[in-house]
């Protein structure tokens, strides 16, 4: 038998990717509206400086959705207190390195 915790993980990771999943779509949703408004304007340098704005205030929306659904998947996973592993030791490394009489 499965404890209930591993119940609330499931439905806690169902509903995590189905909102970042919303909200994503849902700035996408927004991003073409207010660029099909901002393409229509008629005044040239106006509809330059829109555009500029939506490319800005879209990028900076789409990296919130993507940090947004990143720290939930940290949060609900448990893994932000985990330590990364130590990389191998290159041996075939063309560096030489201070100290390191044996490369030269």
């Amino acid at each position: 038998m499965r404890s209930p915790l591993t119940f609330v993980k499931a439905l806690a990771s169902a509903t995590a990717v189905l909102g970042a999943a919303g909200l994503t779509l849902a700035c996408l949703i927004a991003l073409v509206q207010g660029t099909i408004r901002a393409v229509g304007l008629a005044n040239p340098l106006l509809r330059a400086l829109a555009v500029v704005a939506v490319l800005a205030f879209g990028t900076v929306l789409l990296l919130g959705c993507i940090y947004l659904a990143t720290r939930l998947a940290v949060l609900i996973l448990g893994v932000g207190d985990a330590k990364f592993p130590e990389l191998p030791a290159d041996e075939n490394s063309r560096d030489v390195h201070f100290g390191d009489s044996t490369r030269i």
